[in-house]
């Protein structure tokens, strides 16, 4: 075989794979590419296509934690959710680059570094303390009543 017929294929980035992206609405004008995708990513490129290669998103798993409340069962009051994100076609740096994204349902996502994801999972952390400090704070409190109640 002459090189002349040979096209040689890119190698794949470590912790990338090659991924199909349909781009273009649904329909007979709609083309199936593929692109490197990160091994982090979760997105389905063809159920969720785009209109141009530079509008593709890599998003990882979301983890979300929904608060409820007494007052409105059944739905929550607020949801956080965070997953990894990267725009490789941003003209931003930092969205280029593998970031943090956390949101609830009711804003604007915060998009976050790496340094800044662990300052907010410390400050998580803290709050989550403080949380189980008041439940014990209430807790003892209507214990206290009760036995008011039954003395």
């Amino acid at each position: 075989m002459s090189n002349s017929t040979f096209t040689p294929i890119p190698a794949i980035a470590p912790g990338r794979h090659l991924a199909p992206v349909a781009l273009g609405a649904p329909g007979p004008e709609q083309k199936i590419v593929f692109v490197q995708c990160a091994d982090w990513c979760r997105t389905n490129h063809v159920s969720a296509w785009v209109h141009f290669i530079e509008d593709i998103d890599h998003t990882g798993d979301e983890f979300a934690v929904h608060i409820g409340s007494f007052l409105n069962p059944g739905k929550p009051a607020y949801s956080l959710t965070s997953a990894v994100g990267a725009d490789p076609m941003s003209s931003d740096p930092k969205m280029r680059a593998a970031h943090v994204i956390v949101g609830d349902a009711g804003s604007v996502d915060a998009y976050l570094t790496p340094d800044m994801a662990d300052q907010v999972a410390a400050d998580l952390e803290q709050l989550a303390a403080k949380i189980r400090e008041n439940a014990h704070t209430a807790r003892l409190h209507n214990a206290a009543v009760v036995e008011e109640v039954v003395a």
